[in-house]
């Protein structure tokens, strides 16, 4: 099978390049983090002095290899000849780095986000791959380059997350068979699930426990929503990254098909999280609101009171999807 024309373009940049910056969304999951640091363990052993722009790393992750690539500003001394953008389905989720990619000399924007609009230079985007991550490995063996425990940990790591611990649809053999090669390099594979999705801080427990009682149901029970404001979240004392994982136990209720999270980042600044089953496009609504994502899996921000932002989510739900 003949391999895709641009693995080898990107190979090639990188190739001629030396001082490189990558970078993915805002507020990192475990994709994200996973695809950038193997990426960046990769270039290093390719002899490149890659650069890692990121911040708001919960704290989970700290098992990750590579964080000494981790910056939160380029620095000022290095040139920068190549940026590349991972898990970003659009160009605004770059956020504050985005000045840094409209300099860079080439760009490359790798994901796997069905809405992605192919924004940079160079676009690997394959929204039938589980992950980011998922891509990463294709390349990294496309090039008959090595992988080793640090690099497959992080693999390992954004594959299990963005397929819910293999368990969502986006799960394929092919999937499998990346998870079955990773393995061989000894990896502590039940460290990192128990990191991923077992293992809470007392704020996050006490915040899910309060975020579900406050869930409200809609149109029998099929549509569920849940708003979290500063103050909430404050008397928790949750950080963002302390609200993962609420969605998926709303969405996990019985007869519930859309689930709907809404958290206030700032005033006027509104994160939105949706999920879906039964085949239901939820990315739909989050382009609407200017956001994107996968058919089951999407997000974005409105810039309005939380208030607002739940009723103009809530109506726009039951106009487009009931």
């Amino acid at each position: 099978m003949m391999k895709p024309m641009i693995n080898q373009e990107i190979y090639n940049l990188i190739n001629d390049s030396m001082h490189i910056a990558l970078a993915v969304h805002t507020n990192p999951d475990g994709d994200a983090i996973g695809a950038c640091t193997a990426l960046a363990l990769v270039l290093e052993k390719m002899g490149k002095k890659p650069i890692i722009l990121m911040k708001d790393i919960p704290d989970k992750y700290n098992f990750i290899h590579g964080k000494e690539l981790i910056y939160d500003e380029y620095p000022d001394n290095l040139p920068l000849e190549l940026f590349i953008a991972l898990d970003c389905g659009d160009k605004e989720r770059i956020g504050e780095y985005i000045s840094i990619f409209d300099t860079a000399k080439i760009t490359i924007n790798i994901d796997h986000h069905i809405t992605n609009p192919k924004y940079a230079d160079y676009n690997l985007v394959n929204s039938n791959a589980s992950s980011t991550c998922e891509i990463i490995y294709e390349l990294i063996k496309d090039w008959g380059l090595s992988l080793d425990k640090e690099i497959a940990s992080s693999l390992y790591t954004g594959i299990a997350f963005d397929t819910g611990g293999f368990k969502h649809n986006n799960t394929s053999s092919f999937t499998h068979k990346i998870i079955a090669d990773l393995l061989t390099y000894n990896i502590n594979f039940t460290d990192i699930m128990n990191k991923l999705f077992f293992s809470r801080s007392l704020s996050a427990t006490k915040l899910l426990a309060y975020a579900l009682n406050k869930m409200e149901l809609y149109q029998n029970n099929q549509l569920s929503i849940c708003t979290l404001d500063k103050k909430e979240l404050e008397k928790f004392d949750a950080k963002n990254f302390d609200t993962e994982g609420i969605i998926s136990f709303m969405k996990n209720t019985e007869g519930v098909l859309i689930a709907c999270l809404l958290y206030e980042k700032s005033e006027n600044e509104i994160k939105v999280s949706f999920r879906s089953s039964d085949n239901i496009d939820i990315s739909v609504i989050a382009q609407i609101f200017g956001g994107g994502g996968h058919k089951k899996a999407a997000g974005c921000t409105i810039n309005k009171t939380i208030i607002e932002a739940k009723d103009e989510v809530i109506n726009t739900i039951l106009k487009e999807l009931f």
